[in-house]
């Protein structure tokens, strides 16, 4: 029984690798070719399974670059800190669809923007008071926003003390059920998850920003610098054909 145990010890490590990153198991020539992306369920943005039909703009704009850089982009879907954990150690090209911030200048290479997000308040439909126009506005009030995301840090710096969700979808359900009264999150997400919940008529939104999304490139992937400068030239040229917004088209 005990060598059972070490001997299923000892494997583990190998089968994790080939179950999550298929090109180690592969040799050097076809190891450059499949490229190790994370990400994680952020709709309209990506999704993991599709919903009629749509896999996200991101993820859709991701897989066609790739091919046209001769590469085949492996998505796999974590939580948030996951994925930027395995960007962190270098154990992933890049990760899919995430926010510049100065502490990610650390271990981060940023492609050309990819997309784009509005960020704002949402507040109940039936909460009585004045939306709030900047940051500081909340700083005293009851807010949250899901963890690990800039909407989070942005909170904090702002001397707010969010509440924290795990997700799109618990931050939305927390505001519902009036865990906070003002939930900070990128639009064009929590829009989707909203209506997926049907919950449209629930809740009102107040714009504060619009900024740009990017492919994150580890700093310690071998070879990511390369990656970002041939992703960054298929970016321009599919935006410059108009298969980006051929793509973007079927989301609106």
């Amino acid at each position: 029984m005990l060598d059972r145990y070490f001997v299923r010890f000892r494997l583990f490590p190998a089968l994790f690798l080939i179950w999550f990153f298929p090109f180690a198991a592969l040799g050097e020539g076809d190891a450059l070719r499949v490229i190790p992306i994370v990400t994680e369920e952020y709709p309209p943005y990506e999704m993991s399974q599709p919903v009629n039909g749509l896999r996200g703009f991101d993820y859709e704009v991701l897989k066609e670059a790739f091919a046209q850089m001769g590469y085949r982009a492996d998505v796999r879907f974590l939580p948030w800190r996951r994925a930027l954990a395995y960007a962190r150690k270098g154990d992933v090209a890049a990760i899919l669809t995430c926010a510049h911030t100065e502490d990610r200048e650390e271990f981060i290479n940023f492609s050309d923007p990819i997309s784009h997000f509005t960020s704002g308040f949402y507040m109940r439909a039936d909460f009585q008071a004045e939306r709030p126009t900047s940051l500081e506005d909340v700083s005293q009030v009851l807010v949250g926003s899901v963890g690990g995301y800039e909407s989070f840090a942005e909170l904090e710096a702002a001397g707010a003390t969010p509440m924290v969700a795990p997700n799109t979808q618990s931050a939305v359900k927390m505001l519902q059920m009036a865990r906070f009264n003002y939930l900070y999150l990128g639009r064009e997400t929590t829009d989707f998850v909203i209506k997926q919940l049907g919950l449209e008529k629930a809740f009102r939104f107040q714009p504060i920003k619009t900024a740009p999304f990017y492919l994150c490139f580890s700093r310690k992937f071998r070879g990511s610098d390369k990656l970002r400068q041939e992703f960054n030239q298929a970016l321009r040229l599919m935006r410059a054909d108009g298969r980006y917004e051929a793509i973007h088209d079927k989301y609106r």
